[in-house]
């Protein structure tokens, strides 16, 4: 089921018009049965996959928390839990792609194997990437000692793995985080309504105004080879625009939905789109996942303890790992790894970058023109590293590459006589791209939405806007782009 949906809005009216009147003994159960009808809307059977997660977490946590002085069984029961899920997680999502990756490389070697005798097209379940690691962290977290006793009721754990608002794209929710707030009385109060509503109604602004805006225009040029440098390179920067305000926009809605419901759903997002570096970037974007890799696997590797030639590797690894999360396919190892390559740059020069930094810090004019002109490069080579995450395949990402960067100049210089005209949807769309560095930017120094909460006034007048701007553009359009995953 769609968020940007009308069967969403449908559901989500009888979901809460039930969900406030039911006594608080049954509001878990209530919601567990509406989590799975909203998975289940997809295909019921995917509904099976979710239920055998949740079972095998719930039962290996108990089990590695009644061993806590037998430490080699826990480690037993540890393993049942990544076996299963990343045996689920991996079937359904890379076992076509190895298997067609071992097939060329069998090729080259001359066996003539023919790929269709051995991949399965298999469908991606939605939202197996997320659940499957949130529930993976809660018997990790077990096994660590950061839970010290296990959840004993199994309809809250399984409320926790399936809570719809944020099960398909995350946040990836933690156990110590959301689960007790299962088991606490129902509170509702005015400002988390306030903050429910505003975010709701602004993460259907990002999405149906804004974002689908720009998917209108620029889906057309990635639907085949790049053919001109100059709308190549202007798809390429309006594209780092449009996966903000989508991945965001879901945030926005589930975290404003969890407030509706009396539950807190941890920040996905700290303003992470104007900075000044690489690092800094990932620092504010998607955190549930960041920090997820961060805590589960950077830090077990050694983290930046080690040195820092082993640090290095361990970001490269890490980023290696994301780029395989995001999706199955050369395109994502090479974002990842493309990622992973500026981190370990910017660390590397992270002495005379810090020189240049106290060189025009002397006066405000150059702090700040130093400061934008870092964000810009950082945007401009974040867009270049989303070639690869957005090409649908690696030859038109291939394709993108060489028209932007190796060329030449002809198209750009066409353009700066006047010869060729940018064209119009193109150029309009920068105007959205403005808009979102605006916000950002107010919301950064004027803290804009505490501003607007704290007025009944503002809020009233900015949530009417929004609720007619949705109702005027209409409730549809094209999937979340974090849905793919």
């Amino acid at each position: 089921m769609l968020f940007n949906s009308k069967i969403f809005i449908a559901f989500i009216v009888v979901t809460l018009s039930i969900y406030y009147w039911l006594p608080d003994r049954f509001k878990v159960y209530f919601l567990l049965l509406m989590s799975y009808i909203f998975y289940g809307f997809w295909d019921p059977w995917l509904c099976s996959l979710i239920a055998l997660s949740t079972v095998v977490d719930f039962w290996c946590g108990k089990n590695i928390a009644a061993n806590r002085t037998n430490r080699q069984t826990q480690k037993h029961w540890l393993w049942v839990s990544l076996a299963t899920n990343l045996g689920i997680l991996g079937f359904f999502k890379y076992y076509d792609f190895f298997v067609s990756e071992f097939v060329i490389a069998a090729n080259w070697a001359g066996w003539g194997l023919n790929p269709n005798d051995y991949l399965l097209n298999l469908l991606l379940p939605v939202g197996i990437s997320f659940y499957t690691f949130q529930t993976m962290a809660y018997s990790i977290d077990i096994y660590r000692g950061d839970i010290e006793e296990p959840e004993t009721n199994f309809s809250r754990f399984a409320l926790y793995v399936a809570f719809f608002p944020q099960l398909v794209a995350g946040p990836v929710e933690r156990a110590p985080h959301l689960l007790p707030q299962f088991s606490q009385p129902f509170r509702l109060n005015v400002a988390m309504v306030k903050e429910g509503v505003f975010l709701i109604l602004l993460g259907f602004i990002k999405k149906v105004v804004i974002a689908d805006r720009l998917a209108l225009v620029i889906e057309p040029y990635y639907d085949s080879l790049a053919t001109n440098s100059v709308d190549a390179a202007l798809c390429m920067l309006l594209f780092t625009c449009q996966i903000y305000v989508d991945f965001s926009s879901y945030s926005d809605i589930a975290i404003g939905l969890g407030l509706l419901l009396g539950y807190h759903i941890r920040p996905n997002f700290n303003l992470p789109f104007v900075v000044p570096s690489i690092p800094e970037r990932w620092r504010r974007w998607h955190l549930s996942m960041s920090h997820w890799f961060r805590d589960y696997i950077f830090i077990p590797l050694g983290g930046s303890r080690q040195g820092t030639v082993r640090t290095q590797i361990n970001i490269i690894i890490i980023m290696f790992l994301s780029g395989l999360w995001h999706g199955a396919s050369n395109n994502f190892v090479v974002w990842g790894l493309a990622n992973g390559a500026t981190m370990v740059s910017h660390r590397l020069l992270k002495r005379p970058l810090r020189a240049m930094s106290t060189l025009f810090s002397k006066n405000a004019v150059t702090k700040i023109g130093y400061y934008y002109l870092c964000c810009w490069n950082t945007f401009c080579t974040i867009a270049t590293i989303n070639i690869f995450f957005r090409c649908p395949t690696w030859e038109s990402a291939t394709s993108y590459v060489d028209m932007i960067f190796l060329s030449g100049l002809e198209d750009y210089v066409s353009v700066l006589k006047g010869v060729r005209e940018i064209p119009i949807p193109i150029w309009d769309s920068f105007g959205w791209v403005l808009a979102v560095f605006a916000v950002h930017e107010l919301q950064r120094y004027l803290n804009l939405k505490e501003g607007i909460l704290n007025s009944w006034i503002a809020w009233s007048l900015v949530c009417v806007s929004m609720f007619w701007a949705v109702l005027s553009f209409g409730i549809s359009g094209p999937q979340f782009i974090y849905y793919q995953f």
